[in-house]
């Protein structure tokens, strides 16, 4: 019964493969394998910006099929097509709502470099929001020609934080929330604990403002060719109509997306240029050269077994994957150097420790790793930075927060009040074992403890950092106290190397491993995109292999050549099969 249940199942996985899967996979397999029809000579790339971008390549194959964009590949196809000969120039339709500051620097940066290499970049702003996002303005403010509606009005610019606190409302509905923060700029956990700022949070959250405000202003008045003062009034003036944004000068013309669109097809030397969308364009592919190791990371580190989601793309930065992609890259003998792109706004403490082990293996295996931060690498995402040959940060990238907070919320006492319930708890062992229960408050006993964990993990972690960035204990304990720094204030703390994005990593990776800085190199990315035929068993309980054999055999079975020749098959079995019922009946 047992065979026959498995066999069972295996027969409705194959059937599912063959249906629904079997074609999608054959697609793909035909896409990766034909080159497809020959793309214009001359071409102008339309590049959308508006959707969300994630900061890293999805490791799923499968994550691939939702369409959204990321910035790492989004910079390689900019850079591609900065020494294609037959792209001219790329029109960009602009970000105005939701983009990170350090986002923007990264898309600022490879479009400025695009345009000196002789070709053009024509943008377009279609702002029917609320706020006009600084971010996404900052981007294509270096363009030739900026553009904006008629009716796009320039609504408010400038940055704003808000910050709701549930202290109160925690305490009203009899719930309660315990932390343990080290030190006082730790403000993670304050919307639970508190009922407004401190002068710390404040201090804190104010400062960071500050920079980021005052780095892209300063981008902004470069771009535009404007003083800092007339950049800082015709933010600070918004808002206002079209027509002013251009008398402040920050558009050149006005009109509608399809008319910006002509403009840049008109400012191409070929009157044949055609528009081709970003996403269909096939960069020329770099075979050549050393090859840089890039490990990627992204989202919170968390510990524990891989997510293997089917279709989806989790950004976590999984302790084991991350450990082993690390690992991995220093044991490739093709692998010169590493790039570690970080963007995490941290996590456990043991899992970023498993990390930051693997980065110093890699380390003494003879691999230069240089890490290379992207909107974020704060507490866990910058303690697996820490022991990095260099480490590399935008100026509005958010890192520092060297701290350690954790705790508990407690709801017993609400479900007590609110449903009537009665939870009791028997124990044994450890008179501790129920410390984290969310029925009640820590007792003395357990609050000790588990402040000795914080106090323990907050010492190992400015150790680690006074260590890695070679200081003293008391000058990393200076910049530490859980305090959040732009890139541009960790440059002035030493708490990183360089300002600059994700080439400028690559290049000081090359420099570091002897490589000379006009040779070509390949990228090769880790950690390795996960099988698909894998990631098919583990969701319907079959083997991979014997999933890959049925998806290659409806492959082969969709191939029009076998159709044909199973159909002539078929049909000689048919007339046979006449024949001898022609004989039978005489």
């Amino acid at each position: 019964m047992k065979q026959f249940l498995i066999t069972v199942a295996g027969v409705l996985v194959g059937l599912f493969v063959f249906l629904f899967i079997g074609p999608i996979l054959l697609l793909s397999m035909i896409a990766a394998s034909v080159h497809g029809p020959a793309q214009p000579s001359h071409m102008v790339l339309a590049l959308d910006l508006r959707e969300t971008m994630t900061d890293q390549r999805p490791g799923n194959p499968f994550a691939g099929l939702n369409g959204h964009q990321n910035l790492l590949d989004t910079l390689a196809r900019i850079d591609a097509a900065r020494t294609d000969p037959s792209v001219e120039g790329i029109f960009v339709r602009a970000n105005t709502q939701g983009m990170q500051p350090a986002q923007a620097e990264e898309l600022r940066t490879a479009l400025a470099a695009f345009r000196q290499s002789g070709k053009f970049v024509v943008a377009h702003l279609q702002n029917d929001g609320v706020r006009m996002g600084m971010p996404g303005y900052l981007a294509i403010a270096g363009a030739n020609q900026v553009w904006t509606q008629a009716s796009s009005e320039f609504m408010p610019m400038g940055l704003a934080a808000e910050v709701t606190f549930f202290g109160n409302t925690l305490q009203r509905y009899h719930m309660q929330a315990q932390f343990e923060t080290r030190e006082e700029f730790k403000t993670a956990a304050a919307e639970l604990t508190d009922s407004s700022f401190t002068p710390a949070h404040r201090e804190e959250l104010t400062g960071l403002m500050n920079g980021l405000y005052d780095s892209m202003l300063a981008d902004i008045a470069a771009d535009r060719h404007l003083t800092a003062q007339q950049a800082r009034a015709a933010i600070e003036s918004t808002p206002y109509v079209a027509q002013q944004a251009m008398n402040n000068r920050l558009v050149d013309h006005i009109g509608r997306p399809e008319e910006a669109q002509q403009a840049a097809v008109a400012l191409a030397h070929n009157s044949g240029a055609e528009v081709v969308d970003f996403d269909d364009y096939r960069a020329p592919t770099r075979g050549s050269g050393r090859v840089i190791a890039v490990v990627q990371g992204e989202g919170a580190i968390v510990s524990g077994p891989v997510d293997h989601d089917l279709f989806g793309d989790s950004h976590q930065m999984n302790s084991d994957t991350i450990a082993k992609a690390l690992l991995d890259a220093s044991n490739d003998r093709d692998v010169a150097a590493i790039v570690f792109r970080v963007n995490s706004p941290g996590g456990s403490v043991v899992a970023s420790d498993q990390i930051l082990a693997a980065l110093r293996v890699a380390r003494s295996r003879g691999k230069r790793v240089v890490v290379s931060m992207g909107d974020v690498a704060a507490s866990g995402g910058y303690y697996v930075s820490a022991y990095a040959d260099e480490i590399i940060a935008q100026p509005t990238t958010i890192t520092g927060s060297i701290g350690v907070l954790g705790g508990k919320l407690i709801i017993g006492p609400a479900m007590d009040h609110y449903l009537s319930s009665n939870t009791q708890t028997l124990s044994v062992g450890s008179p501790l074992v129920g410390m984290f229960t969310s029925q009640r408050p820590f007792n003395p006993a357990e609050r000790a403890a588990f402040a000795g964990f914080i106090d323990r993990a907050y010492v190992q972690f400015i150790g680690l950092v006074a260590d890695g960035r070679h200081m003293t204990v008391d000058q990393a304990h200076a910049v530490a106290h859980g305090r959040v720094w732009t890139g541009q204030q960790a440059l002035e703390r030493h708490l990183v190397d360089r300002l600059g994005g994700f080439q400028v990593a690559v290049d000081r990776a090359k420099a570091l491993a002897g490589i000379p800085a006009n040779a070509q190199v390949q990228l090769r990315y880790y950690p390795q995109v996960e099988n698909p035929f894998r990631n098919l068993g583990r969701a319907f309980g079959a083997s991979s292999e014997s999933v890959e054999a049925l998806a290659r055999i409806n492959a082969v079975l969709s191939d029009p050549r076998v159709q044909r020749a199973m159909a002539a098959v078929r049909e000689e079995d048919a007339n046979v099969r006449a024949e001898s019922g022609h004989v039978t009946v005489n």
